[in-house]
C-alpha cells in the first residue's frame, strides 16, 4: 500500500486472517450471501438508471431493474473514509474513529474497539471478503484483518496527489508496486476476478464480499479496450469500465444459482468530485448538500426484493449493519449505540414507517439532517457559518434553493433540538472511564478543587451502582485528598478532590513547568488509571503584594488577580498603571489553553508602567510567552536603571518568568519600570507579581 516513512507500525503480518475454508453446508434459514459494492465519488446522476444521457451502464441498469432502485438514498459522509466507516459499523463516523477522510501518512483509523459488519457475520459463519480500496487506517491496528475480514485483496488508498508509487496487498503483504495510470488501469479487472474466486472458495458458507472500487474517483484510469468508448469521456470511460466487470461478477451469481441467495448492494460512497452528475442537485463531494451526500443505491435479491421497483424511501449506509444482521439472524451488540435502522421490510417491497432521522456530520461536528421531507443545515463547510440554520423541504425543492425556518420553527427546533442530543451522545460515549479535569492555573500552597469524572465504561456490563475509591497520582510534594463513595455509573458522577502544590513551585524564574496529576479509580478489587492532565500553579493574589493578570480590558481574570489592560492608566488609588510620556500598549486574546496564558499586554515602542513598592526588598516576577508565536526577551529598566536585560527567545506555546528585585525603602515607594524589547521586536506580558 502507500504507506509512506513512518516510525509507527504499518500493515505486518500477523493474527488476524483466517484462512479460507469450506465450512459447514448453510443451514436451513440463515441469511443471505451479501455483496456490497461501493464506487468511489460516483454521482447520484453518473448511472444511465439514474438519468445519465452519455454514460451506458447496462449492467447495473439491469440489476436496478431486478431489484429496487432508491432515488434518496445516502452515503455516510460527503468524503470517503468517514463514509466507509459509518457503512461497515452503522455508526456516525465521529463515533468510529473516522470523522475525516485520511491523509496519506496519517495514523488515525477505525477505531480497534469498533463491531463491524463482517466481524457479526463471522460469528454466523460468513466467510468474509474485503477487495478494493481500504481507506481506514494504514497502520497495522487499522487493517482489514483487525476488522473482521478473512481475506483482503486491493489498496489503502488512492490519492490525486502523488499517486505512484502504490501497493497493492493480498491478505497482510504487499504483493506488488503501481507505478503508473497503466497499472491502476487493471485493478477494475482484478478486482471482480478476486471476487469471483472468493465466491468459488467460499463452498457451502454464506459469504460477505465488499467490494470497494477505485474508479471513477482522479486518477482516471481504464484499459485500452475502454479507452475513447464512452460519450462521457474518461469518467465515463471508468464507469462503463467497472459496469462492465462488475456485470461479470453478477452473472458468475446466476451461473452458479445463487442469486436468490445473494442480496448485492450497490452505492456510491460519496458525490462526485471535479467530473461528474449530481443529477442537479446542489453542490458536490466535501459538502453535506444533497449533491454531496445522495448517491444512487440499488438493492437486488431475487425473489426477496421487489423486481423494478423505484423507492423514494431514505435510506443510507448507516442502515446497512442493522438490516444484514437481521437478514442473518446477528442481534448487535447490547450498548453499542447505531444511528441507522433496519430495511428489512422495506428490501420485502414495505414502506419504510417511522425511521429515525438521517445525520450528517463535517469532521466532528453535526452539519445536517435529513427527516422525511425536511433537511436541516445548521453548519457549513468552510469558515463562513452566516445565515444559518437552513431548512428545506426536499419534496418541493430538491435542489435545496428556499429556506423555511422563519416559516417552519418547529420543524427547524426539532431537528436542532435532535443534532444537539446526538452530538451530547457522542461526547458520553467517547467520554473515558475516567477523566480530570482541572481549572489553571492552581494555585500554590493552597488547596484546589479538581474533578474526577467517573463513567459506564468503569463497569460496562455489570451493575451502575458501585463503590468506588478514587485518588490521584502527583508530584513529590504535592498533597491530594482521596474520596470513597458510593455512586451510580449511569449519571457520569463528577467527584470533587483537592490537590495543594507546594509553595516553591508558584512562579520561580526560569520556564513555566506543568506537572501531571493522574487520577486513579478503586473499583471491584482493581485499579483504573485515567490519562494525565499537565497542571500549573502560581501565587494567589492574596499570597503576594500585587498580582497583575494582562489582556484586553474586560477579558476574565484569573481569581483573585488585578486587570492590566491598555486601559490601566496610573492613578494614587490603584497603586499601578501607565504613566503619561510613552505609548500605551495594545493587548491580545490568544485563545490558549486557560484564564492566565490565554491574554496579553505588547507592543513595540516601550512603555512605562508604575508600580507602588511595599516597604522592604520586593521581587518583581514577568510572566512572557504567547501560544501562538515565539517570544523574544523582555528589557525593564526602573527609574533609568536597567534591572532585567533581554532573556533568551521562547517558542510558541513556552512561558516563561522573568524576575528583578527591588527595593521599596523604610516606608514604600512608586517606581516607574520602561518595559521594551531589544531591536523592533514586541515586548509581551502575560502576567505581573510583587512579592
Amino acid at each position: 500500500m502507500t504507506l509512506g516513512a513512518s516510525a509507527l507500525p504499518v500493515f505486518a503480518g500477523g493474527p488476524g486472517l483466517h484462512t479460507a475454508t469450506a465450512g459447514p453446508a448453510r443451514p436451513p434459514g440463515s441469511g443471505p450471501n451479501v455483496i456490497m459494492i461501493v464506487l468511489d465519488d460516483l454521482g447520484h446522476g453518473d448511472l444511465g438508471c439514474y438519468g445519465h444521457p452519455l454514460i451506458r451502464t447496462p449492467r447495473l441498469d439491469r440489476l436496478a431493474r431486478q431489484g429496487t432502485r432508491f432515488t434518496h438514498g445516502y452515503s455516510g459522509a460527503p468524503v470517503c473514509s468517514p463514509s466507509r466507516a459509518a457503512l461497515l459499523t452503522g455508526r456516525v463516523p465521529p463515533r468510529t474513529g473516522v470523522p475525516e477522510v485520511l491523509s496519506r501518512d496519517d495514523p488515525h483509523g477505525l477505531r480497534t474497539q469498533e463491531r463491524t459488519l463482517p466481524e457479526y457475520l463471522r460469528t454466523a459463519g460468513y466467510l468474509t471478503a474485503a477487495i478494493g480500496k481500504w481507506h481506514l487506517g494504514r497502520l497495522d491496528a487499522h487493517h482489514p484483518a483487525r476488522h473482521g475480514f478473512d481475506s483482503f485483496f486491493g489498496v489503502d488508498a488512492m490519492y490525486t496527489a502523488d499517486t505512484y508509487p502504490t501497493e497493492v496487498w493480498r491478505d497482510e503483504e504487499p504483493v506488488e508496486t503501481l507505478h503508473s495510470d497503466a497499472d491502476l488501469a487493471t485493478l477494475t479487472r482484478r478486482f471482480t476476478d478476486e471476487a469471483i474466486d472468493v465466491v468459488d472458495r467460499a463452498g457451502n458458507r454464506p459469504f460477505f464480499l465488499y467490494i470497494a472500487e477505485t474508479m471513477p474517483h482522479l486518477p482516471l484510469a481504464v484499459e485500452p479496450e475502454f479507452a475513447g468508448r464512452s460519450r462521457g469521456g474518461l469518467y465515463g470511460d471508468a464507469i462503463e469500465s467497472v459496469d462492465h466487470h462488475l456485470g461479470r461478477l453478477f452473472d458468475a451469481i446466476e451461473d452458479r444459482g445463487l442469486e436468490r441467495e445473494t442480496l448485492i448492494v450497490v452505492a456510491g460512497d460519496n458525490g462526485p468530485w471535479f467530473e461528474g452528475s449530481t443529477g442537479g442537485l446542489r453542490a458536490r463531494k466535501f459538502e453535506v448538500f444533497e449533491g454531496g451526500v445522495r448517491v444512487p443505491f440499488i438493492a437486488r435479491w431475487t425473489g426477496t426484493v421487489p423486481r423494478g421497483r423505484e423507492s423514494d424511501d431514505v435510506v443510507s449506509f448507516l442502515d446497512l449493519l442493522p438490516t444484514v444482521c437481521g437478514l442473518a439472524g446477528i442481534e448487535p451488540e447490547k450498548g453499542v449505540a447505531l444511528d441507522g435502522t433496519d430495511l428489512g421490510a422495506t428490501l420485502r417491497g414495505a414502506r419504510l414507517r417511522g425511521r429515525p432521522p438521517v445525520p450528517f456530520f463535517l469532521s466532528e461536528r453535526a452539519a445536517a439532517v435529513r427527516d422525511g421531507r425536511w433537511k436541516l443545515h445548521v453548519r457549513r463547510r468552510g469558515s463562513d457559518q452566516r445565515y444559518l440554520p437552513e431548512l428545506y423541504d426536499l419534496h418541493g425543492d430538491p435542489r435545496e434553493s428556499v429556506n423555511l425556518t422563519a416559516r417552519e420553527p418547529e420543524v427547524t427546533a426539532r431537528l436542532q433540538e435532535f443534532l444537539t442530543e446526538l452530538e451530547e451522545d457522542i461526547a458520553r460515549e467517547q467520554r473515558p472511564p475516567v477523566e480530570l479535569t482541572a481549572d489553571l492555573p492552581l494555585f500554590a500552597d493552597r488547596p484546589n478543587t479538581v474533578r474526577v469524572r467517573l463513567t459506564r465504561a468503569l463497569r460496562p456490563d455489570g451493575e451502575p451502582a458501585a463503590e468506588v475509591t478514587v485518588s490521584l497520582a502527583a508530584a513529590d510534594g504535592w498533597t491530594t485528598t482521596t474520596v470513597r463513595q458510593r455512586v451510580d455509573l449511569d449519571t457520569d458522577p463528577v467527584l470533587d478532590l483537592e490537590v495543594t502544590p507546594p509553595a516553591a513551585v508558584g512562579a520561580p524564574a526560569g520556564r513555566l513547568d506543568t506537572y501531571g496529576l493522574t487520577p486513579r479509580v478503586g473499583i471491584d478489587g482493581r485499579t483504573v488509571t485515567g490519562e494525565p492532565v499537565r497542571v500549573y500553579a502560581v501565587p494567589h493574589g492574596d499570597d503576594v503584594a500585587l498580582a497583575l493578570d494582562a489582556g484586553p480590558a474586560g477579558a476574565p481574570l484569573t481569581p483573585s488577580y488585578r486587570e492590566l489592560s491598555p486601559d490601566s492608566s496610573w492613578s494614587e488609588s490603584a497603586d499601578y498603571g501607565w504613566a503619561a510620556g510613552a505609548p500605551a500598549p495594545m493587548s491580545r486574546d490568544r485563545s490558549a489553553p486557560d484564564v492566565l496564558r490565554r491574554d496579553m499586554v505588547n507592543n513595540q515602542p516601550a512603555a512605562l508602567l508604575r508600580l507602588r513598592l511595599p516597604a522592604g526588598r520586593r521581587t518583581v516576577s514577568v510572566l512572557r510567552g504567547d501560544d501562538e508565536f515565539a517570544t523574544p526577551g523582555i528589557v525593564v529598566a526602573a527609574d533609568g536603571t536597567e534591572v532585567l536585560p533581554p532573556g533568551p527567545q521562547v517558542p510558541a506555546g513556552a512561558y516563561q518568568w522573568e524576575e528583578f528585585v527591588l527595593d521599596g525603602g523604610a516606608s514604600g515607594r512608586v517606581t516607574e519600570l520602561r518595559v521594551g524589547a531589544p531591536e523592533t521586536a514586541n515586548w509581551k506580558i502575560v502576567a505581573l507579581l510583587v512579592r
